[in-house]
């Protein structure tokens, strides 16, 4: 499949899901004593990959509308397929799986750890920044959803 139809489908993908949780979360319950609710992050989810979802497909068609200016006809590019890039879907594909799996046994703060360190290493990092990143990744969403917005985690 050539890149920009990938990123066709992606970009669509992407929006078709936001749709889908803005949708959903019209029947989340309203909010009782404070400023916001269960459907506050949701939300802003959705709506930061709605906005992504159509920044790729406006990015597609300025590609093409300029390939196509430049040689009066549509080019099509291939972005190449790398064994690093096909084993760093399924490293994240297989860590999401199993923290899925784990974090409500083994707690948020450990099992957040040990992802982010493996999903960090995969991608390259040194064991140094690894480290240091998985740590301040996992107090920044500790500290903002448990203490701050007091939401309950595993």
């Amino acid at each position: 499949m050539n890149s920009w139809k990938t990123d066709i489908v992606t970009g669509t993908g992407v929006i078709i899901f936001a749709g889908f949780v803005l949708i959903s979360s019209l029947s989340f319950p309203p909010p009782r004593d404070t400023d916001f609710g269960p459907a506050l992050f949701p939300r802003v989810v959705a709506a930061i990959l709605l906005i992504l979802g159509i920044l790729v497909l406006l990015q597609v068609r300025r590609h093409r509308m300029r390939a196509k200016s430049d040689t009066g006809e549509t080019t099509e590019v291939e972005l190449p397929t790398t064994s690093a890039g096909m084993r760093n879907v399924a490293v994240t594909l297989v860590t999401i799986v199993v923290y899925i799996a784990v974090v409500d046994r083994v707690g948020f703060i450990p099992t957040t750890l040990v992802f982010l360190f493996v999903l960090t290493k995969a991608y390259g990092l040194s064991t140094f920044r690894s480290v240091l990143s998985s740590c301040f990744i996992t107090t920044f969403v500790y500290v903002l959803f448990s203490m701050l917005l007091r939401v309950v985690l595993p």
